[in-house]
């Protein structure tokens, strides 16, 4: 019996193994009469030597035994003295032989086994030494004969009728591809609709066995079981009586059990306490069991239900194996929430480890980081988690939707690869996306400002005051989370200290604006009339327009690192010598000023006022400048370089 029919009949459902175990039986049975055969050639040949020796090797392999060696024991056999013969693997031979009926008895009902095996049990044979073996033990093993008492080969004759008769009551059949005996009009319309649902989804095992379904129906109770995949202790019965279906599901890994009982969130399950069983005929000695149970309204519901049972088994097949390939590229719970995206859009993961699993990956990895990839480095730490797992959820579509389009495995592979070159490329303008944020928050102050000294000053009206100073304390605001940002991405992707320079001589200019904003309102509170404001429009021009170029900078930055640069990278430096000849400009203006405010102006505080809010726009124009300096030394020793 097999790891997973013991556990099956751990939980009392030994019925539904027996068309399995009837054919086990009559496989032993050809097994145990070629044995059979075997002895008896021996014997006729150790006591004829010089005729020629029975050749059984054809009945061998019909009996599908693959030892060679057994070819050669007719021919090896000799005769040691009267009434005695040594045969190669001799004991081995006996030994198989009680084996193979113990086998043989397996399907039978449980008063029919226990006579059979007492049978056998009394005619034991005493263990033979060194491969002796008498013609006596021969002739008590092989006989037919009744009248001579009963002999092993005569329990395997009953036993062999006791099978065919239980074979006959047991007729099986086919229905959708499930093997089922004993099915209502009503149990088989249950069985169509749980391998309807499996049918749909099990293209995506792929080459893996597994999936195999059989079924019977025993007063009123119809009971289904899956095989699943290959491991051990893995075992799904289901049992559907009246309109309530209740599923057993073994397993030895409770992440997988955790993640199976996830599959079923559209439908009411409850599920009772996970229990953990130990049993001898798992390698690890114990295993978990749960238990869910759905009570459907009416029979289509039902059905639904047994459909997407059948749907998910797919999923369990080399989970664990794929949850531990994926623990490479991000952390534990992000590798189990890939695996559940991936079964309910029904890509699945098998076709992933079709075309390499996680060499195809660590593949796409290399292609996509270059030089940036070191020894050790789990791609969520190479590009976000976020872009980890949306990346590892196209990889594994990408394979699924590839294999059953019958594409080639290289051609899904470079496809992998593109996708990952464009994750590298997302993150890598991640920063440039932010400073952009930025930047633009600094032209909508500059603006802001600029329209502030061309219409404001004494005797305007005060509303515009208040709608002003709101706007610059919450751009302001804005810009500081932005740079905590900057700053987080610069520090989590360990990107070169310019951009950090940039991201703080940005911020610098913008809170150089936002201190003349204060000070216009300071302006206003002067009694400043608005000509005498408007005095300052020439150096806040200077500081909208250094702002522009500084949005128009970082936008070519964004684009230079691909092939072709030429244009980009000309554009950049154009918008950078207009921003150095802004600020050069603005210190013109603020000289020009100065030199206004001694030659016409007679309030002092006015003359304070005013020189302060010139020197603040003035020292924004230095931030821009000192900020595209540092983006085009990322630019020439980071990238062109």
């Amino acid at each position: 019996m097999t790891v997973k029919q013991a556990i099956v009949s751990e939980l009392g459902e030994d019925r539904i193994l027996l068309p399995e175990l009837i054919a086990r039986s009559l496989g032993a049975n050809d097994q145990v009469k070629y044995y059979f055969a075997l002895l008896q050639a021996a014997r006729d040949n150790a006591e004829h030597p010089s005729v020629p020796a029975m050749d059984l090797k054809a009945e061998r392999i019909a009996s599908k035994l693959d030892d060679v060696w057994l070819d050669e024991v007719v021919a090896g056999a000799r005769k040691e003295k009267p009434g005695t013969y040594r045969l190669p693997h001799g004991p081995e031979i006996l030994r198989r032989i009680t084996g193979a009926i113990r086998t043989m008895l397996e399907c039978l009902p449980p008063d029919e086994r226990t006579a059979l095996r007492a049978r056998a049990d009394a005619l034991k044979f005493v263990e033979t030494d060194h491969g002796a073996i008498s013609k006596k033990l021969i002739g008590d093993i092989t006989s037919g004969d009744r009248a001579r008492g009963d002999s092993l080969h005569l329990v395997v004759m009953d036993a062999h009728k006791a099978i065919n008769r239980l074979q006959a009551e047991t007729a099986v059949e086919t229905v959708s591809g499930a093997r089922v005996h004993g099915l209502s009009k009503e149990g088989r319309g249950r069985v169509e609709a749980f391998m309807l649902g499996l049918n749909r989804t099990a293209p995506l095992k792929f080459d893996h066995p597994g999936l195999a379904t059989t079924a019977t129906e025993h007063d009123g109770r119809l009971l289904i079981q899956n095989d699943i995949g290959t491991t051990d202790a893995h075992v799904l019965v289901i049992r559907v009586e009246n309109l309530k279906t209740t599923l057993t599901y073994t397993d030895i890994h409770g992440a997988r059990l955790k993640f199976f009982k996830s599959l079923f969130e559209a439908f009411e399950v409850a599920w009772e306490t996970t229990e953990q069983r130990r049993s001898e005929a798992v390698a690890s000695g114990e295993y978990m069991l749960a238990t869910g149970t759905f009570q459907a309204a009416d029979e289509g519901e039902l059905r639904r239900y047994l459909g997407h049972l059948g749907s998910r088994i797919v999923y369990l097949i080399d989970w664990n194996k794929m949850r531990k390939r994926l623990r490479g590229f991000v952390g534990k719970e992000p590798a189990i929430a890939i695996l559940k995206w991936a079964a309910d859009n029904d890509y699945g993961h098998r076709g992933l480890l079709e075309i390499g699993g996680e060499e195809a990956l660590a593949d796409a990895i290399e292609f996509a980081a270059a030089s940036r990839l070191r020894y050790g480095q789990r791609l969520d730490a190479l590009i976000s988690e976020k872009r980890a797992i949306a990346f590892l959820q196209e990889a594994m579509k990408a394979a699924s939707l590839g294999l059953r389009q019958r594409r080639s495995r290289r051609a899904i592979n470079d496809e992998i690869k593109a996708r990952l070159r464009g994750y590298f490329e997302s993150e890598r303008l991640g920063i440039f996306r932010i400073a952009a944020a930025h930047a633009a928050i600094g032209y909508d102050l500059a603006l802001a400002l600029y329209e502030a000294i061309l219409h404001g000053g004494a005797g305007s009206d005060a509303s515009w005051l208040t709608r002003f100073t709101a706007t610059a304390a919450r751009l302001e605001s804005k810009a500081d989370l932005l740079l905590n940002e900057a700053r987080h991405d610069i520090k989590r992707f360990d990107r070169p200290q310019a951009l950090l320079r940039f991201a703080e001589h940005t911020d610098d200019a913008i809170d150089e604006l936002e201190e003349a904003a204060n000070l216009v309102d300071l302006a206003h509170s002067a009694d400043c009339a608005p000509e005498t404001l408007a005095r300052l429009r020439p150096l806040a021009e200077q500081a909208l327009g250094g702002s522009q170029e500084l949005v128009k900078l970082i936008e070519c930055a964004a684009s230079i690192t691909r092939a072709d640069v030429r244009d980009d990278l000309d554009e950049f430096m154009s918008a950078l010598e207009r921003l150095v000849g802004i600020e050069h400009q603005a210190d013109e203006e603020l000289r020009s000023v100065r030199r206004w405010l001694i030659e016409q102006a007679s309030d002092q505080r006015q003359i304070i006022v005013l020189h302060e809010l010139a020197k603040a726009i003035e020292a924004a124009t230095d931030g821009q400048t000192h900020a595209a300096q540092a983006l085009r030394e990322y630019i020439m020793e980071e990238v062109i370089a």
